[in-house]
């Protein structure tokens, strides 16, 4: 890590109970602005439990990322952050500082998961996420907010770039979020420094009706993420008893058994022959006499495909 010549604010961030404060005053997190303001149903259609086991996955990345900081990571540790730090070198990134916490100290206050440089010297500033897909608008707000709260605290500085560090299945991929306008953010902190009640998303220029049915396939993907990353560790665990199970079971030369819990069948191996049509129409066999074939080909229309890549 970069020797820290940043300016510290004097806000006091409570860990246990997530609050800034400065003095008697308690500032708002960048969080619940961008949740009451712009993205009021993110994940409203998943569960708390399903919630609660992602947001553990979540801290445990972040502790991970900020011990690696520190320089005091066991060895089995280091393992487990192995593709955010391949990733991070190749990069060609350095740290400069981890859980830097900015503020207006009026309203406001943050904590920049990283603080980095890359090898011209430039500043960028990222945030770790573990989430199923990455909500790439919530990210240009969150990050601008960021950038521009740590311009306000550091005066001479400047952020050259902002990035995702996204973690998820053993990979990690690092991607580049663009900045918004200083004028959109002061927009969207204006109006929650004057108790508004809403605020128009300046980035939404779509035809009427389409960012919602956006938004809530999105946030249906997202669930659906949830739910696959639970059924994985469950279905993992099934074929673990199952190996189990069978091996029991031909450890006695036994291929079925019944309990008053359940009737297992180990079935005998069996071979499956699939036809490879790509393959014949490629082949001379084809291409000398194709009419001979062609009789016994049908055809049948399919509907053009819709693609939709969340970003």
């Amino acid at each position: 890590m970069k020797e820290n010549n940043l300016i510290k604010s004097p806000v006091v961030f409570n860990e246990e109970q997530h609050t800034y404060t400065l003095g008697d005053k308690q500032l708002s997190g960048i969080t619940s602005i961008i949740k009451k303001y712009l993205f009021p149903n993110m994940y409203a259609a998943v569960s708390q439990a399903v919630l609660n086991r992602a947001a553990e996955r979540g801290t445990r990345i972040h502790n991970l990322i900020q011990l690696w900081t520190m320089g005091i990571l066991t060895q089995e540790d280091i393992a487990e952050l192995q593709p955010f730090l391949d990733a991070f070198h190749a990069a060609e990134l350095d740290g400069w500082e981890s859980e830097y916490l900015v503020s207006d100290n009026e309203s406001v206050a943050s904590s920049i998961d990283l603080v980095c440089l890359d090898k011209k010297g430039n500043i960028i500033l990222c945030d770790i996420k573990t989430t199923a897909v990455l909500h790439i608008e919530y990210l240009q707000w969150q990050l601008s907010i960021y950038a521009y709260l740590f311009e306000h605290q550091n005066p001479e500085l400047k952020v050259n770039n902002l990035k995702a560090i996204h973690i998820r299945d053993g990979k990690c991929n690092i991607v580049d979020i663009t900045r918004l306008e200083d004028n959109q953010i002061e927009d969207l902190l204006a109006a929650y420094r004057n108790g508004a009640e809403s605020f128009v998303n300046p980035l939404h220029q779509l035809p009427d009706g389409i960012d919602a049915l956006l938004n809530e396939y999105a946030e249906n993907e997202s669930t659906m993420g949830f739910i696959k990353m639970v059924l994985d560790e469950y279905d993992k665990r099934k074929k673990e008893l199952q190996a189990a199970i069978v091996d029991k079971l031909k450890s006695q030369k036994m291929s079925s058994i019944e309990t008053p819990v359940a009737k297992v069948t180990i079935g005998k191996d069996s071979t499956t022959k699939k036809f490879d049509f790509k393959a014949f129409v490629e082949s001379d066999l084809y291409k000398q006499s194709p009419a001979q074939y062609d009789a016994f080909v049908n055809e049948s229309t399919t509907a053009g495909r819709v693609t939709i890549t969340l970003r």
